[in-house]
């Protein structure tokens, strides 16, 4: 699909065009035009590059975690609109493990969106840690609870190390610098919700 093609594409009418390897890069693309963003503006609003920015919508790189909530957040979305879940017309949304999408990540990393995508100041996703991962360093506003569903990791804290295990959990200030790393043979899954709050959000796990 040309360039062209793709600004033609309806936000509603990404998934019936688009095959799995190209679909989270079209909603990218497809919700910056319908804000009538440029490039420039998606940019300074998220803090990622210009270039990196159209190599994601592109297809040609993989979006990290880390970058899909910054541009969830800059465009005004929650990540699961971003890839490419929809919100059901009811006062109460139920998130069926065999309807998740599981988003595959540059970094490492797998998601699946757990909260209703027409609400976006509260943000629970399952992310899944390859074994050897390392994050990328995060700050943004709020607060941020992880709980570990299998597996062990590393959260790093303002360059302080703690070791999780199955079962345990940690809540801290998401304004003090934070990683997710798994340094293990064994992959590892964690729950995480945070809270998004301010428009100049910046997230990574």
């Amino acid at each position: 699909m040309s360039a062209t093609e793709v600004e033609a594409v309806e936000v509603d009418d990404v998934a019936e065009v688009l095959d799995d390897d190209q679909r989270v890069a079209a909603w990218i693309r497809a919700y910056r035009l319908r804000r009538n963003l440029t490039l420039a503006q998606l940019s300074e609003l998220s803090g990622v590059s210009v270039g990196h920015l159209s190599r994601l919508e592109n297809g040609t790189r993989t979006p990290t975690v880390r970058l899909l909530l910054q541009l969830a957040r800059a465009l005004g979305v929650s990540i699961g609109e971003l890839v490419g879940e929809t919100a059901e017309q009811s006062s109460v949304y139920v998130s069926r493990s065999e309807d998740r999408r599981t988003v595959e990540a540059g970094d490492g990393a797998s998601l699946q969106s757990l909260a209703d995508p027409a609400l976006r100041s509260l943000q629970a996703v399952e992310l899944s840690l390859h074994p050897g991962r390392v994050g990328e360093p995060a700050t943004h506003s709020g607060e941020e609870w992880i709980y570990v569903l299998s597996g062990a990791i590393e959260l790093d804290l303002n360059g302080s190390a703690c070791s999780l295990g199955p079962d345990d959990a940690v809540h801290f200030r998401a304004d003090v610098p934070h990683s997710l790393r798994n340094p293990h043979a064994e992959g590892a899954k964690v729950l995480i919700v945070n809270s998004l709050e301010s428009p100049s959000l910046h997230v990574g796990y």
